[in-house]
């Protein structure tokens, strides 16, 4: 996989931003997006809320429900 260096200030504002980061050019032109892997903490969260016990469905449940929601 290529690599492109950005510089150190870049680095820490990706390094900082929580969720997906798009990149853009000058024109404001989207030129990728950055996903970077989930912190200790967002894991631990994420397992908290997945242990409460709560409804689970499958995808096909999933998109049942949205069918259903939007008329399709």
């Amino acid at each position: 996989m290529p690599k492109i260096p950005v510089d150190h200030a870049i680095a820490e504002q990706i390094r900082t931003l929580e969720g997906p980061i798009e990149l853009v050019d000058a024109n404001g032109q989207t030129i990728g997006v950055v996903r970077r892997p989930p912190t200790d903490s967002e894991i631990e969260r994420a397992k908290q809320r997945a242990s409460r016990g709560g409804e689970t469905l499958t995808w096909e449940q999933v998109r049942s429900r949205i069918r259903q929601e939007t008329g399709e």
